[in-house]
């Protein structure tokens, strides 16, 4: 995964679809210049690729996640419709994932909603944080996803796909807390509960709340059978997945990504009337078609199996054409502009709508981000003068006390911290000239067993250098080691943010080196 900002697109819909986005790099074309100088096929194809792109990434990351035959083998991985679970925190030596958090352990399940609704069973969370983030297969965070946020109580919740190969889902006759609709047959939930880091509190969550964590068919619920998921699966002996699902659908060519995406539009298909301005393309490329099957009811469109083929050579020259214009418009357009203090915070995310762009931009950086109701991240390279980190210089942030007006501790429900990775997203290893320091970020309430040390007045600083302060100093307490000699990333996370972070009022306070 690529750690650029995160970009935000200002995307404008008229009469022909026009996006009014710029390019940062004088090579690469805005999507409103190649509308107004492409040929009608080219611009189809580079509306349909960025339409396209996020339900792409979701697929060939599912495809990785699912391609193991059991939910233990891999970290993370799990068979379709079962929950991977991690049961330990990451450390440095953690290279599974970027930017892994230090903080919550991680669920994680790819789901099929066309043949039946599942139910998903939540245990009694009691006062922990948790978080059950449900995408759709456009990559669209559903707002009814359960959490602490929302208050979601114990008890089954019922996941309710669209009409699916000729048939309605069943009525759901069963008690359930709640009928959550999801808009694609494919839908992805991404679990965070959050551990104060020791092997206790660990241990509760593996041993008393992960049993109860399921998924399971409706069929299997209403019989009153318990659903037991199988020990092993096969799996597809051809399926990458070593490859990260960026590299695999950048190096597709037309003819890949857009056989593809069609076979995937046979289980995720527009969403209407959303995606009304995007559905011509869609039928002059052959990705989807007119419904003229009367057994399957009021589904306007269907999807196709894409076979390039049978395309004229002179349409698939212009689909490839159009490949490779999306993905320089991808790769070019302007970043969001950091705070005053030097922080990048996404404050749009997660929700999308016709913001088709921005939609594919974040699937292309940040798979899977959360709504802002739901969590808010910053991230910066630089200290609050615009100058790169330098891992060989001293930093301090200087959080004021909960009740100052600005750049105060981050005002949260939930929890927050901040993190120090590499320019390869890893965690930073602590020098082996200490032996007592355990944690790899500092926040409120606790990160991997320790607390932040507050000054009198109730303010809180963190401290980023590579060299170790004095043992039981408050900078020790509050002590982050940066990669002596080189650049670092820092990352915020906020979970349950208020409404101040959630409308831009509060930012973070900025690095200042000392």
């Amino acid at each position: 995964m690529r750690m650029k900002k995160i970009w935000k697109a200002a995307i404008a819909v008229a009469a022909a679809f026009i996006f009014a986005v710029s390019s940062s790099q004088g090579n690469s074309q805005s999507l409103e210049q190649i509308q107004q100088t492409s040929p009608a096929q080219v611009v189809d194809g580079v509306l349909s690729y960025i339409y396209g792109y996020p339900l792409m990434m979701y697929g060939v990351t599912g495809r990785t996640g699912t391609t193991v035959p059991d939910a233990t083998t891999k970290l993370g991985g799990a068979p379709l419709n079962q929950f991977g679970k991690e049961k330990v925190l990451p450390n440095a030596t953690f290279t599974a994932v970027v930017l892994p958090s230090t903080s919550t352990l991680y669920t994680s399940s790819f789901i099929n909603l066309c043949e039946e609704p599942i139910i998903l069973h939540l245990p009694n969370f009691g006062s922990r944080f948790f978080l059950m983030q449900m995408l759709d297969g456009w990559t669209e965070v559903n707002p009814l996803s359960p959490g602490s946020n929302k208050q979601s109580g114990e008890g089954n919740y019922a996941l309710v796909g669209p009409p699916c190969n000729g048939h309605d889902q069943p009525l759901i006759t069963i008690p359930v807390v709640e009928t959550i609709h999801i808009p694609t047959s494919s839908m992805w939930i991404i679990g965070r509960i959050y551990t104060n880091g020791s092997q206790e509190d660990i241990d509760d969550i593996v041993k008393n709340l992960y049993p109860q964590l399921t998924l399971t068919p409706l069929s299997k619920y209403v019989a009153g059978e318990t659903f037991i998921p199988p020990d092993t699966l096969s799996v597809q002996p051809l399926a990458d997945t070593v490859t990260p699902p960026l590299r695999q659908v950048k190096g597709m060519d037309a003819c890949a990504f857009f056989q593809n995406m069609a076979a995937m539009m046979n289980f995720n298909l527009p969403i209407l009337p959303q995606d009304d301005l995007v559905v011509p393309s869609l039928l002059r490329l052959g990705l989807i078609k007119k419904n003229s099957d009367p057994t399957m009811g009021s589904v306007p469109y269907t999807g196709t199996n894409l076979d390039c083929t049978t395309i004229d050579p002179n349409k698939l020259a212009s689909m490839q054409q159009a490949v490779v214009l999306s993905q320089k418009l991808l790769a070019n357009i302007d970043v969001t502009r950091p705070t005053r203090t030097g922080w990048t915070v996404s404050l749009d995310v997660g929700t999308y709508g016709r913001r088709y762009l921005l939609r594919a931009e974040v699937a292309q950086d940040a798979l899977g981000a959360n709504r802002k109701e739901d969590a808010v991240y910053g991230y910066t390279q630089t200290d609050g003068r615009g100058n790169p980190l330098d891992g060989n210089k001293n930093y301090a942030i200087h959080f004021r006390a909960p009740t100052a007006r600005v750049e105060q501790i981050p005002p949260v429900q939930g929890f927050w911290s901040v993190t120090i990775y590499d320019l390869a997203g890893k965690l930073v290893p602590w020098p082996n000239t200490t032996e007592t320091l355990t944690w790899n970020a500092v926040g409120d309430p606790f990160v991997q067993n320790h607390h932040p040390c507050f000054n009198r007045d109730g303010s809180l600083d963190i401290y980023l250098q590579s060299t170790e302060p004095p043992e039981g100093s408050t900078q020790k307490c509050n002590w982050l080691p940066t990669p002596a000699g080189a650049g670092y990333i820092v990352f915020l996370r906020m979970y349950s943010p208020d409404e101040t972070i959630q409308t831009g009022k509060w930012i973070p306070p900025p690095i200042v080196g000392n």
